[in-house]
């Protein structure tokens, strides 16, 4: 005697549940759930806020980016970043010294009361002011973000301003190609960083370009270390 579900045999409904869902579909669940779950972009969609799996603040940038940022030790660098957020919140929690520039004064108002003592955090909503602030430091910097308005004037004035030894991240670079090409035909190294992020529901670039004499120093005992979903332990 058969075992039957709402008049169905269940041995016919196993076989055509074989035959309709591909062999794949439980591993594309998997990945679903390492993106949604473990990386935190359901959340981060949900929220509307550039949050990580466990709710910490995140850089607006590509999953692979955040990643590979993570993986170096950044607690001796400066770094200047055009657009604030909380990518602000999380390089200040990785670096010696931040100085963060922000052209919208609701967003400049929201972000500064959360920031710690080592940023230095400005409005600047002028253009020529916006721009160039990053000449009015004492200091070259380690790394310069462009994340924010301007960002081909942005690109020109933040080559003069980058320590020799250093780097320069570029947010949508593959929507800012112009700004790209400055940056590349000043004679960094492009590596380009293409993937999900949060909150989006599509995938864009987020590209770094190093000096030839750049210092990158992992934050363990080993590079590169298992990513999120990784099948590798440990």
């Amino acid at each position: 005697m058969f075992v039957t579900a709402g008049g169905y045999n269940l041995m016919v409904l196993k076989t055509l549940f074989k035959k309709l869902v591909p062999r794949q579909f439980p591993a594309s669940i998997q990945n679903y759930k390492i993106l949604s779950r473990d990386f935190g972009q359901f959340n981060s969609m949900r929220l509307k806020k550039c949050v990580d799996g466990e709710g910490n603040p995140i850089p607006w940038y590509t999953y692979p980016a955040i990643e590979y940022i993570k993986q170096l030790d950044l607690s001796d660098k400066s770094v200047f970043e055009y657009g604030s957020g909380y990518s602000t919140l999380f390089w200040s929690s990785r670096c010696k010294s931040l100085t963060s520039v922000e052209h919208d004064e609701l967003w400049y108002r929201q972000i500064r009361d959360r920031l710690p003592g080592n940023v230095h955090y400005y409005l600047r909503q002028e253009v020529e002011d916006y721009v160039n602030i990053i000449n009015d430091a004492d200091e070259k910097f380690d790394v310069i973000i462009i994340d924010g308005a301007y960002r081909y004037d942005c690109a020109v004035a933040a080559l003069a301003q980058l320590n020799s030894c250093g780097f320069i991240i570029l947010d949508n670079s593959d929507w800012m190609t112009k700004s790209s090409q400055v940056l590349r035909s000043a004679g960094l190294i492009e590596v380009d960083m293409s993937g999900f992020g949060p909150i989006n529901n599509y995938t864009w670039t987020t590209s770094f370009y190093f000096s030839r004499q750049v210092e990158l120093i992992p934050v363990g005992d080993k590079q590169p270390r298992a990513g999120i979903g990784s099948s590798v332990q440990g």
